[in-house]
């Protein structure tokens, strides 16, 4: 009797391809390995490749890749090419991306020690903005510090003469156009509310003892505060308080 043969079929990842292979009876039918899939592309900008909505100029923006920036080409439309990058998906002009390799092989191919993605307008407005916040933060910081080893006063707002804890912090942000109440308790319940561990260079941090606000200072970054701390030891830079410290205040964004 004649054997039975068996035909089979399969597809690559890059089209259909009709492969075939006879198989006798008994034989067994093994498929293919998957093709490793070179969809992997850059952006061969000088700046940015600008995503956008539509294929086309007309589509607004979404978002933009960096140079040298990772995508995946999900499909070619004409002259544009819908990708992926990260989380964002959007067209690009196709004549801007350099492509045919693996992810695997993207920090090789370009030369860079981590991947770059995509980012939304939105996320590039928030950096700048950040970079801006921390300027300012460092400049307020700065100026703190210049009057580390100056008297502490009871009831005091003077850098040079001395102050007291509050009038302290407020004569500081009074030289960046800020306006803070008085007293530490006052000071307390303005500006953005924020925890302890949320605070950042320049931010308010209050010390309290049941319920009651009794001291304020600048946390100035790794666990240090600057502060007018008492008549004995003056304005100083010391180790934030933790078992006191019950909250703080950021009263400027930008």
């Amino acid at each position: 009797m004649r054997n039975k043969q068996k035909f089979k079929l399969w597809m690559t990842v890059t089209g259909i391809v009709l492969t075939g292979m006879f198989l006798g009876e008994g034989d067994v039918w093994a498929a293919p390995e998957k093709q490793t899939e070179r969809n992997g592309a850059y952006a061969d900008v000088n700046t940015c490749l600008n995503i956008r909505e539509g294929a086309g100029t007309q589509h607004p923006v979404l978002a933009q890749l960096p140079k040298n920036g990772y995508c995946e080409v999900e499909r070619r439309e004409g002259d544009w090419c819908y990708i992926t990058s990260d989380e964002i998906s959007g067209y690009v002009f196709c004549d801007y991306l350099e492509t045919g390799f693996t992810k695997e092989e993207y920090l090789t191919v370009t030369n860079q020690k981590e991947m770059k993605y995509a980012y939304s307008l939105q996320q590039k407005e928030n950096v700048a903005a950040a970079a801006s916040i921390g300027g300012k933060r460092q400049e307020i910081v700065d100026f703190a510090l210049q009057f580390v080893g100056n008297p502490y006063v009871w009831g005091g707002t003077s850098l040079t003469n001395g102050a007291d804890c509050s009038g302290f912090v407020q004569s500081i942000y009074k030289q960046f156009g800020i306006s803070l109440p008085r007293v530490a308790a006052d000071q307390a319940n303005a500006g953005t509310r924020i925890s302890v561990e949320e605070a950042l260079p320049g931010d308010l941090i209050f010390y309290a003892e049941n319920g009651s606000v009794y001291h304020v200072v600048m946390y100035i970054g790794n666990g240090k505060v600057v502060h007018a701390s008492s008549s004995a030891s003056g304005i100083k830079v010391s180790d934030l308080y933790r078992a006191h410290a019950v909250s703080g205040a950021r009263f400027f964004i930008s």
